[in-house]
């Protein structure tokens, strides 16, 4: 199985100039969005996971646009709301139907209740964050093991973080805007290689 690791673009939070909790990305941010389908030009995603805030997702929709894939939002691939980010307990983050009106090529995950909160209960450590996205894995990447099949996943600097170390316990790789790490994993859970790929950002490498 391959999975590829994605931190959104660039955001406006990114460069210090706010946007709120669910800011979105930067002019550059944008541009560096555009140019990841040109990464997958040759390979056969199967599906494109994605955190719900708006950084995340729209840096997933190019990609989704080029593959004719819909974005599937997994409330476990969110930002981490830590206690000193006030902000995040205050938003007035958006429902999942709310969401899905917006962007009619994002669905939220069959495992999440759309009833239910999908943002993390703020605060919430780091440890936290890595219970989520390991749930994730465990429900929704471990079952395509010992396939060929080629697997995208959007989130944020924290959960991408996780995510690589749950694929590949170690991983140093640095988690840049936009940057593309992917890991060739065996039936067995174990990772047979991982690498970073930036050359499709040009000049804009940032983490």
């Amino acid at each position: 199985m391959h999975l590829y690791v994605i931190r959104h673009g660039q955001s406006t939070k990114n460069i210090g100039k706010g946007g709120s909790a669910d800011c979105d990305l930067s002019e550059i941010g944008y541009w560096q969005v555009e140019q990841i389908p040109s990464f997958f030009q040759n390979i056969k995603v199967k599906v494109i996971y994605c955190s719900p805030l708006r950084r995340a997702l729209h840096s997933a929709l190019p990609l989704a646009r080029a593959c004719n894939l819909p974005v599937t939002l997994v409330p476990e691939m969110s930002e981490m709301f830590l206690d000193q980010w006030t902000e995040y307990r205050d938003y007035d983050w958006q429902s999942c139907d709310q969401i899905e009106s917006v962007y009619e090529n994002a669905r939220f995950i069959h495992t999440h209740h759309k009833s239910k909160q999908w943002w993390p209960v703020w605060p919430e450590d780091k440890r936290a964050v890595r219970v989520r996205v390991q749930s994730f894995y465990d429900a929704h990447i471990a079952p395509d093991l010992g396939t060929d099949e080629h697997i995208v996943v959007f989130g944020h600097g924290q959960s991408t973080a996780d995510l690589k170390q749950i694929a590949n316990p170690g991983d140093m790789i640095p988690v840049y805007n936009a940057g593309i790490v992917k890991f060739t994993m065996n039936a067995d859970g174990k990772c047979e290689s991982a690498e970073v790929f930036t050359e499709h950002l040009g000049i804009h490498v940032s983490d």
